[in-house]
């Protein structure tokens, strides 16, 4: 037997479940497979105390009871039902006239008192109200059993209002084996359902379920950009190319450019200039110069052949600049300038002067005009070197200089020569200098022929000495200065006396005299021995006697006179040249010989 309220199985002799408590009937053996083991309805317990022979005479507070006959089927017993009372499960017109039902008593077991056997029926079709057990005949023999509706299909085993079955009896009934019970399935199996949550607690379970599963993959993925991070961080490819800020010779600003990966020929680009790579460098020349500080610059790489073309970006970093300045070659003394730009805190020094840069761009000026003075023949170059030494802001300390090189324009003076004495109100100033030359004379422009040839006629308005200046110049390149002076008197023979009170050297001087005594005053006498005019000059080849400091025994000693004035004079004729030492001239074929630059000659031999 089975506890009808858990199922639980009944241990003998036990007054209570073991798994609920609840309170079982106990049955006598004699009565095995009774009906009285089952819930019954209307079942009074004095009653079944009574067993089948007992006195039908019914107490008032006894309940209706239903119980099977002792021979047969169940025959209900039908007392007089007292006004409290409600039977249920029987026909109204079986209850006593004048009977009141006020009460239903259900679920009463029958005490095992006595109670006959009952066999078991064959299980009955329908449902019944009242009935403690399938089977049970109707309440009165005499009426016919009540068939039940049809229900689509007919069912293997009726339902009862009001009366407990556990599936172990019915299984007994059917002589199908024992169910294993619920502890067993338990032990077998243990199933845990998950707590059913309420609406609300839905979303926010997926949301938080959600989260678990994506934690993993966000920490996975945090960590890779951090390997990533750090792997960019600590390795560094080497770079294609390097990039470093210079000068050229001309003074312009380049970028020097280091390309191991790059074969000769190969073309760089930085912008519209460009170079060609020679033994893995190149230095390309900018139109502008760079900015102060970071300079960020795409250089494009095209490779030869088939060789793989790319564009490298580089920065370049500027933090001070040294860079030489011609405009100053145009001022009335010529002179280069270094012009200097520092970011703040760095300090400059140049050519042992320091720059002052904190206030902005500082320049430093070199006088080149005693480069730039004299005649000369040729084109020239200026060059010069600035040291400097920089101080940046972070200790660091780098020495270098700065190299100006810029050519000089060639200019000679043909007349008057570099020193003139006149008696009369002009002379003529001619010369020559290089093509696309432009020639000045004391500030004034003069005509230049095409071949870099001038001549222009000079007035002098009053007595008194003049110094002119000409010069020549060319665009890019510094001047050329030639001074002249001129002198304008009324007499001639009173400038000789002057002349001879300076003590001039004579022939006996200059003849020995070094390069370091060009320019010094000079007189000679002597007689012509040969005269030609070309270039608005006249040149005079001079036979000095032996008065004059001629050694004797030497042979004829000979000068040579450049006056740049037109001269009456012709072979023969005896004069005395009156100038400066000038280089010592020599011809193909011909000894050395001295030459002065006459500034005026006088008639007859010097006294």
């Amino acid at each position: 037997m089975h506890c009808p309220e858990c199922g639980t199985k009944r241990s003998p002799g036990a007054a209570t479940c073991g798994g609920c408590g609840f309170a079982l009937a106990t049955l006598d053996p004699a009565q095995k497979g009774g009906a009285t083991a089952r819930t019954m309805v209307g079942v009074s317990l004095s009653d079944l105390a009574k067993g089948p022979n007992a006195s039908t005479e019914i107490d008032p507070d006894a309940p209706t009871l239903v119980r099977p006959g002792p021979n047969g089927p169940a025959k209900p017993v039908v007392p007089p039902p007292p006004e409290n009372r409600t039977i249920v499960g029987m026909p109204a017109a079986a209850l006593p006239t004048g009977a009141k039902p006020a009460q239903t008593l259900l679920g009463v077991a029958a005490p095992n008192a006595g109670a006959p056997a009952v066999k078991a029926p064959p299980p009955a079709e329908g449902t019944l109200l009242g009935v403690a057990r399938p089977g049970i005949a109707p309440l009165r023999a005499s009426e016919p059993r009540a068939e039940p509706e049809p229900r689509g299909r007919e069912r293997e085993m009726p339902h009862e209002l009001g009366a407990t079955l556990v599936p172990e009896a019915m299984d007994r009934l059917r002589g199908k084996p024992p169910r294993p019970s619920s502890r067993e399935k338990l032990a077998r199996k243990r199933l845990v359902l998950p707590p059913v949550l309420p609406r609300g607690e839905v979303p926010r379970e997926r949301s938080r379920k959600n989260r678990r599963r994506a934690l993993p993959v966000i920490i996975t993925a945090g960590l890779l950009v951090v390997f990533a991070g750090v792997f960019a961080l600590f390795y560094t490819s080497p770079p294609p190319l390097t990039a470093s800020v210079k000068a050229t010779p001309e003074g312009r600003e380049a970028v020097a450019i280091e390309c191991p990966s790059c074969p000769d020929g190969t073309k760089v680009q930085i912008g519209a200039a460009s170079a060609d790579v020679k033994k893995q460098s190149a230095l390309v020349t900018l139109p502008a110069p760079l900015a102060l500080g970071e300079n960020r610059l795409k250089v494009s790489i095209d490779r030869p052949g088939s060789g793989r073309d790319e564009s490298v970006g580089v920065t370049v970093h500027v933090s001070y600049r040294l860079r030489p300045d011609l405009t100053g070659l145009a001022n009335d003394k010529p002179s280069v300038h270094v012009a200097v730009e520092a970011v703040g805190g760095t300090e400059i020094t140049i050519d042992g002067k320091p720059a002052a840069v904190k206030d902005g761009p500082a320049v430093h000026v070199i006088d080149v005009a005693s480069d730039c003075t004299g005649p000369a023949d040729e084109p020239a170059t200026l060059k010069r070197r600035v040291p400097y030494v920089v101080k940046t802001e972070g200790g660091t300390r780098e020495e270098g200089a700065v190299d100006v090189a810029v050519g000089i324009v060639p200019l000679h003076i043909d007349a008057p020569g570099p020193r003139v004495i006149v008696d009369g109100e002009t002379f003529v100033l001619a010369g020559r200098t290089m093509k696309g030359a432009e020639v000045l004379a004391a500030g004034k422009p003069i005509q230049v022929a095409a071949d870099g040839s001038f001549a222009q006629r000079m007035s002098v308005s009053s007595v008194g000495s003049t110094n002119i200046e000409v010069r020549a110049k060319a665009p890019g390149m510094a001047p050329r200065l030639v001074p002249i002076a001129v002198r304008r008197v009324e007499k001639l023979a009173a400038a000789a006396q002057e002349f001879m009170a300076d003590k001039p050297l004579g022939f006996a001087a200059f003849a020995a005299a070094q390069a370091s005594d060009v320019g010094k005053p000079a007189v000679v006498s002597g007689e012509i021995v040969e005269a030609r005019t070309q270039n608005h000059q006249t040149i005079f080849l001079l036979d000095v006697a032996a008065k004059e400091g001629c050694p004797k025994g030497q042979g004829p000693c000979r000068v040579r006179l450049v006056h740049g004035f037109p001269n009456p004079s012709k072979a023969g004729d005896v004069i005395t040249a009156y100038g400066q030492l000038g280089k010592p001239f020599s011809a193909p074929g011909t000894s050395v010989v001295p030459e002065i630059q006459v500034a005026f000659t006088m008639p007859g031999e010097r006294r």
